[in-house]
Formats: structure tokens, sequence, C-alpha cells
């Protein structure tokens, strides 16, 4: 190497060589290393955190007893309410009827997988949970007359239908 700071090819390569033979640092343990590199792995696999999608459903279609629809060709007077929400890409079909002295509630999520979901039926002195089957069906009895809100609870997300009037 010369004063200028240039070094030419053959001076470079001895000079790695000769490093490499008079080099005397030990190596980090084994179990060191692995340590450091999951370190990095589990960071980057972890999943991020994320808040609970809160949507609120539209009512769509109110199929009431004892009320002529437009366009129903049903002959017979049916005797069970039904309701369609609709919730971003979800549809939830509700079935409100009479029986004995309160009222039955049926329903339905339609659209993707939404079964073991947890369904709330509340109002300001009652509450009622249950978990949607394997078709996304869920059922309550016993719903005294009212008005109740419904939430539907599943992963990430919530879907809520309030002021359902039943009775």
């Amino acid at each position: 190497m010369n004063f200028t700071g240039t070094m030419n090819n053959e001076d470079l390569l001895n000079k790695i060589v000769r490093l490499m033979q008079t080099d005397n640092s030990a190596d980090a343990p084994a179990d060191a290393v692995n340590w450091s590199k999951n370190l990095f792995r589990t960071r980057a696999a972890e999943p991020k955190k994320s808040l609970v999608r809160k949507v609120l459903a539209v009512l769509q279609v109110d199929l009431s007893p004892d009320k002529a629809v437009f366009g129903e060709r049903s002959a017979s007077v049916s005797q069970v309410r039904q309701l369609l929400f609709g919730a971003g890409e979800y549809q939830i079909d509700l079935r409100i009827s009479k029986v004995n002295k309160g009222f039955k509630v049926r329903g339905q999520v339609l659209g993707e997988d939404f079964a073991g979901a947890e369904i709330k039926l509340f109002n300001e002195s009652k509450n009622f949970t249950v978990k949607s089957n394997k078709l996304s069906e869920f059922s309550f009895e016993k719903i005294a007359k009212g008005k109740y809100t419904l939430s539907l609870i599943f992963k990430d997300q919530e879907i809520v239908i309030e002021n359902i009037k039943i009775g």
C-alpha cells in the first residue's frame, strides 16, 4: 500500500488472506444464534391486532302478517313476520312468530360462514345469548313484547340491528 491510499489487487488479496489466517475470534454459541434468529421470525409472523369492525344493519324488507304485500302470490296469510336486513356482504333473515304467551325469533345469517357466532338479543331489561349452528341459524324462545337490539359477533366483526319491534 502506498501513501496515496490506493492498493493494487494483489496487495488487497494478501491482506485479506493474512487477516483470515490470524483471526482468533470465537463464534457465538449455536443456541444464542438460533435464539436471535427466532426473534425476527416471531416478530414477522405475529399478526397485527385489529379492532372489531362494527356494522349497523339496514332493514330491506318487512313482511308483516295480515298485510298484503305488492307482488305476493300466496293465497294464505302467514302469521310470521319476516324481516330481511343488509349489513355489508351479509344478509340477516329474521322471522318473528307468536308462540303461546310470548314470541319466537328465528334467524339466519346469509353470506360467508357465520357458524359459531355469538348472537345476543337484548333490551334495557332482558338479555338473551345463543350460538349460531353450522348453517349460521339461531333461535330465541319465550321473548316478551318490546323493542330489542340484535347483535351478531363473530371473529373480528359485529353486526348490530337496532329497534326490532317484537309484538
